[in-house]
């Protein structure tokens, strides 16, 4: 009796031990759930399946590039280069591809374009970790570099891409998206890498006291340059998405007069639990973030709300999520 009472009382303990460690989750899946009834409520198309899954979709583009800002902020760095590095790498493919069909076109560009973005993730993390450059300035002088580059490429659309990479968005497994499977499958990918890998470990460590990790026997260097690599990485394939959705690359569409990547992917991560600074957070929480953000734009479309009010809302919606985060902290 009383080995079936201990072994009831270590099974509790292991649960609030548990839901005490991953609070910031449970927190950011119940506000998710707040914001979903709510559409609800606001507009009967929202839960039409069309809906739904056009909203996943939507996640798609904002979800690759925050994965890789996850990580960078979970080593306690940032990246604003994500945007332009998105812009570069749509023009430049789109413009390569020039509507030619055919794997011995697609591949050599992609190759291309991607080994474009990981250089410059490459250049940050050197800037980063062998000239001690604030992440900040360092990340947004590349992303204004990267940005020039863009415009002397061309100022207008340009190009067009191959019609057998519109399947990349187009393209469905049953009812769902080749893109949304492929978007959880690169999710489950760096969860494992953070969870389970010992890669996973230095990064945090690296977030939560560089020095001390260096000190630990830690190549912070080499773990740097993974994580901004990866950043660009995540950025090349956002890209990628947005031009097989998009049929074309567009100079701006990284974030000059669309969607700012680079922000709006900081915002995916800072709602999903992940802490500026470094040595905590998850891609589970950002993947929450993510489909926060997706779900009020799309609930604010369906209800007509005026784009100055999605700003403030947005906003508000942001400085609560991270507001509350604090007070569980405390």
């Amino acid at each position: 009796m009383n080995n079936r009472r201990d072994i009831k009382d270590l099974s509790t303990r292991g649960i609030r031990l548990f839901v005490r460690e991953h609070s910031e989750t449970f927190t950011i899946y119940i506000f998710l759930l707040i914001i979903a009834i709510t559409g609800a409520i606001l507009s009967p198309d929202f839960l039409k399946s069309q809906n739904l899954i056009n909203v996943l979709l939507q996640a798609v583009a904002l979800g690759l590039v925050s994965i890789g800002q996850t990580i960078v902020i979970i080593s306690g760095g940032l990246d604003l280069s994500v945007g332009a590095t998105i812009s570069m790498v749509a023009v430049y493919s789109s413009g390569l591809m020039h509507g030619q069909s055919g794997a011995g076109v697609i591949i050599p560009v992609l190759l291309l374009t991607t080994g474009m973005a990981l250089v410059v993730g490459f250049l940050n993390s050197q800037l980063i970790s062998k000239l001690k450059i604030t992440p900040f300035i360092a990340t947004l002088a590349t992303g204004s570099m990267v940005q020039g580059v863009v415009l002397m490429y061309t100022k207008r659309p340009k190009g067009l891409v191959s019609p057998e990479w519109k399947y990349f968005a187009e393209g469905t497994i049953g009812p769902i998206p080749v893109a949304v499977i492929f978007f959880i499958v690169v999710l489950g990918v760096t969860y494992f890498i953070l969870s389970k890998t010992i890669l996973g470990r230095y990064i945090y460590a690296t977030g939560g006291n560089e020095n001390a990790s260096r000190l630990s026997g830690i190549r912070t260097d080499r773990v740097m340059i993974f994580v901004y690599v990866f950043s660009s990485f995540m950025a090349a394939l956002s890209a990628l998405f947005l031009i097989s959705r998009m049929g074309i690359g567009d100079p701006q569409v990284g974030g000059l007069n669309y969607q700012r990547y680079d922000l709006e992917s900081i915002a995916a991560v800072l709602v999903g639990g992940t802490v500026l600074g470094g040595g905590v957070g998850s891609v589970i929480g950002t993947f929450a973030g993510v489909i926060i953000l997706t779900l009020l734009n799309n609930i604010f479309n369906l209800a007509s709300v005026s784009t100055f009010y999605q700003w403030c809302i947005k906003g508000a919606i942001i400085i609560g999520a991270v507001a509350i985060y604090k007070v569980q902290e405390k």
